[in-house]
Order: structure tokens, then C-alpha cells, then sequence
């Protein structure tokens, strides 16, 4: 299912499955009105992207990055010979796709692989900056002369208690504070639609961050389990840490700071 919304200068295009609704999710990719499309959508909704492709003027699209939610349907743009720009760290991800979990499969569905050639898109004004902490290939896109920010998944929310194995809050603190430091006066997240307040949205989920490794940095070091923490200062494993068997948990944000605190000199 894709749903339709209209902002000045900017259409959200909202994509769900069904198991994506019965998790609770969302993703979103956005499409200005100068035909410029800010991510592809979930592969399972490529066939009802179609249509929507033939009745919308799209003389290119960016990639934030290279998970199935944001790059799902990159294959139908390239074959349609849609210009693309892709960060050069994203593009292997997207040749050579590797096996999700079944939790990821269940909400997106798997990524085709990008097969067909690149053309590569002249993004004009619009800036692609790098802002490594959800992934390392992770960009946003910002349009000075709007002052808008499409933030991709660098924002989500304040406080968000969860993590992918893989995370890197150290480095999302330092992207949330620099675009931040943007002031940008609008800012579509991919999960979120329109966030209100922008740069007080990102500064105040990099404090919380801030906050929050902080307090777990005194737990690990008065002695406490991994559980023993998650529970008292994240309230608990959350339903997704369950359903992906610990991949996207609460867990590993805890472990993510135990690790960094373990490198650090003695």
C-alpha cells in the first residue's frame, strides 16, 4: 500500500505492507516538486510503485543508504533508466545484496539486486551529506535554498531506546549535532513524516543519547549484567528485540557502550 501525502514543494509517498503495519512500521520517500525522489520505498510495494512512477515526473533519485526500506525498488528506477546518485560505499550493498533476517523480510521483503546500468543524476542544489551512526554508507539530503533537511533514518525519534548490531551512537550524535547546526526550518524523516522543530528535534535526541550512554557507562562500571541494565535504564527488551532475536534490540545498545568502554586505556 502507498499512501499519498501533499506538503509546498514536497509529496510523501508513505509505503506499508501487511506485516509492516502489523509491526507498527512505516517508510516514507519523498518527492519534490522539481522531480526529485528521495529514496524508493519497500520492495513489497514495487508493483503498486509502478503506476505511480508512469504518473509522476522523476528526472532522478537519491539513496540515503542502502537498507531494503529506503533502497527496496532501485532495480525498477535503474531499468526505467532513472538517473541515480549513490554514495560509492552504498552502491557495492546494492549489487551484492546480502540475506536479511527474517524479521526484515517479513516487514520490507528482500531487495532485488541493482542489476541494470546507472545513470548518474546531476542533483543540482540539493546536497548529500554524510551522517554515519544508523549505518556508515548513511547520507541525508539537504536543500539550502528551502532550508530542508531529508533526514533519512538519522532521526526516528528523541528517545530511541533500540539498536542494530551494528550502530554507532558516538557517531549519530556527532551527524545529529552537525545538521543541527543547519537550522534547517523543515525536516522529513523516512519514518516520521514532518518533524516538527526541526534542529530542537535533533539536538535534543543527540543530548538524550548523550544521557543515556552516560548512564549506562556507570552501570557497566559499578559491575551490572547486560540485562540487569537494559532493564533499569531502557525499561526492558522491547517487542522488536524479541521478534529479531536481538538484531534491532535494546540489548545491543548496551552493548554497544560496554564494547567502547572495554577499548578505552587502562
Amino acid at each position: 500500500m502507498i499512501q499519498i501525502h501533499r506538503y509546498p514543494g514536497v509529496t510523501e509517498w508513505r509505503f506499508t505492507s501487511l506485516g509492516s503495519r502489523l509491526a507498527g512500521y512505516a517508510a516514507r520517500a519523498f518527492l519534490t516538486d522539481d522531480g526529485v525522489l528521495i529514496d524508493t520505498g519497500i520492495p513489497a510495494c514495487g508493483a503498486a510503485l509502478e503506476p505511480m512512477l508512469d504518473a509522476s515526473v522523476v528526472r532522478g533519485a537519491i539513496i540515503t543508504h542502502h537498507h531494503e526500506d529506503h533502497a527496496g525498488n532501485v532495480e525498477r528506477l535503474a531499468r526505467r533508466g532513472v538517473p541515480l546518485w549513490i554514495a560509492p560505499d552504498t552502491l557495492p550493498r546494492l549489487t551484492s545484496v546480502k540475506r536479511i533476517g527474517a524479521y526484515r523480510r517479513v516487514t520490507w521483503r528482500s531487495m532485488p539486486r541493482l542489476q541494470s546500468a546507472v545513470m548518474p543524476f546531476d542533483t543540482g542544489d540539493m546536497r548529500m551529506l554524510p551522517s554515519p551512526g544508523h549505518c556508515a554508507d548513511h547520507h541525508v539530503v539537504w536543500h539550502a535554498p528551502s532550508r530542508t533537511l531529508f533526514s533519512g533514518d538519522l532521526f526516528l525519534g528523541v528517545a530511541v531506546r533500540i539498536a542494530h548490531h551494528r550502530e554507532d551512537p558516538w557517531a549519530m550524535m556527532d551527524s545529529l549535532e552537525r545538521m543541527a547546526d543547519l537550522e534547517p526550518a523543515r525536516m522529513f524523516c523516512a519514518h516520521r513524516g514532518l518533524v516538527p522543530e526541526p534542529a530542537g528535534a535533533l539536538r535534543a535526541k543527540a543530548a538524550w543519547i548523550r544521557r543515556t550512554i552516560g548512564e549506562l557507562q556507570r552501570q557497566i562500571a559499578a559491575g551490572r549484567s547486560d540485562g540487569a541494565i537494559m532493564r533499569a535504564v531502557l525499561g526492558g527488551e522491547s517487542l522488536a528485540g524479541w521478534a529479531s532475536a536481538g538484531d534491532y534490540s535494546r540489548r545491543n545498545f548496551v552493548r554497544l557502550v560496554r564494547e567502547r568502554q572495554a577499548l578505552r586505556p587502562a
